[in-house]
């Protein structure tokens, strides 16, 4: 029967720690079987005296090393030959390391043989080193072959139980994180699906509002609607793109609300070339792009100038929506004048602005913020974003159960 070599086959059957770093553990553990011999040795001194607790140490440490060093050879070797044979070996060596991929042949050998062997090899270690000429006294008694043969399976036992229950929770943190991330990517794509229709609906009804007052001005943004859903279809497929692609979608927009406000939406966009390849996500503008627009300038007769800016600080990117229209509390005011339309401009309202928020909370958790206040000077509402300044794609922070989602 013909093998199929799995595709992802592993560089390094030893991600979890499995095999060479359980010397650690061997380590540790045969420094702990002399311990206890010694222990033993000095409650019973008055009756038979030991070999004393150097040379118990020598013995497990002998017989440690060299049951871990056979057990090792023998299971990565199995591990290796059966990855090519197991239709699941990747969900196996996922869950369990190298433990996953070992057979009961290959267990067997290894209790029948692999740890006697060990054993043989252990004491005659400890036989020669006694035999070199030391400087000072060493006692002449020995460990007889049962005790090695004891001690000899109970350190191979001990260690290896030792690194499978290590393995399988450092593979389970693994699935965790895996989890997590993977809830984390869904929510990211959630927000996006829902903010998509969301530009859409408001530029139809927008174009809804020109087809019988001014049917070639509607003519004229479906064309830009076109060419802008084109040009955003890519973009909205990616977790993040360059800033200056956000500027350009950004843009494109603005061009289509030109299209339908005229002379009364003027717009001023400040890009600076250093910061054009820094990753967002994309439609990132968009919602608050719309809130200017539809709560601040469009409901102003004379319309107004739209700023947006981007600009470093430290550590720190920050992009800048800013209006000259009719301000926070004009804004509220219009919202209960007009209830039908069901606009407002407080911090907290606004499905765009949620959208924006659950997004930077989910990527950048609390080093992102959005901010709405009065601009520096002049009439008006300011849009600030603060996140991290970043050259490629953030990672995803790990939802905090204990943290609320923002708003």
């Amino acid at each position: 029967m013909s093998e199929t070599v799995a595709p992802d086959y592993p560089r390094e059957l030893t991600m979890y720690g499995s095999i060479p770093r359980t010397g650690r553990v061997n380590l540790l553990w045969s420094v702990s079987m002399a311990l206890f011999l010694g222990a033993l040795e000095w409650a019973g001194r008055d009756v038979t005296p030991g070999p004393g607790l150097g040379v118990n140490l020598l013995y497990t440490l002998c017989l440690g090393y060299w049951c871990w060093t056979l057990i090792g050879i023998v299971w990565l070797g199995e591990a290796r030959r059966r990855w090519p044979q197991l239709a699941d070996a990747r969900l196996r060596y996922d869950r369990s390391g190298v433990y996953g991929l070992l057979g009961v042949p290959a267990i067997a050998l290894v209790a029948l043989l692999g740890v006697p062997m060990g054993c043989v090899l252990g004491m005659f270690t400890v036989q020669s080193v006694l035999a070199l000429p030391w400087p000072f006294e060493v006692s002449d008694k020995r460990l007889s072959l049962t005790v090695c043969m004891v001690l000899s399976y109970s350190l191979a036992l001990g260690t290896f139980t030792l690194d499978y229950l290590r393995v399988h929770l450092v593979a389970n943190q693994v699935r965790a994180q895996l989890a997590q991330r993977q809830a984390v990517e869904a929510q990211l794509q959630l927000l996006q699906a829902q903010l998509e229709p969301h530009m859409l609906f408001n530029t139809l009804a927008n174009l809804h509002a020109l087809i019988d007052s001014d049917p070639s001005k509607a003519q004229d943004m479906l064309a830009r609607l076109i060419a802008f859903l084109r040009a955003t279809l890519s973009a909205s497929q990616r977790s993040t793109h360059r800033l200056a692609e956000e500027f350009e979608h950004a843009s494109d927009y603005l061009s289509l609300m030109q299209v339908r406000m005229g002379p009364r939406l003027r717009v001023s966009m400040d890009l600076p070339p250093e910061l054009c390849d820094v990753q967002v996500p994309p439609l990132l503008l968009q919602p608050l792009l719309e809130n200017a627009i539809q709560h601040g300038l469009e409901p102003n007769r004379q319309g107004g100038l739209l700023t947006l800016t981007a600009y470093a600080d430290g550590p720190m990117l920050v992009l800048s929506v800013a209006d000259t229209g009719l301000g926070l509390e004009a804004a509220a005011e219009a919202k209960a004048a007009r209830a039908s339309r069901k606009s407002s401009r407080k911090v907290s309202s606004g499905f765009g602005l949620t959208c924006v928020r659950d997004r930077l909370h989910t990527l950048y958790g609390a080093q992102a913020s959005l901010t709405l206040g009065p601009p520096s000077h002049g009439p008006g509402t300011q849009a600030v974003l603060r996140l991290p300044l970043l050259s490629v794609a953030p990672l995803p922070q790990s939802p905090d159960p204990l943290t609320p989602a923002r708003a």
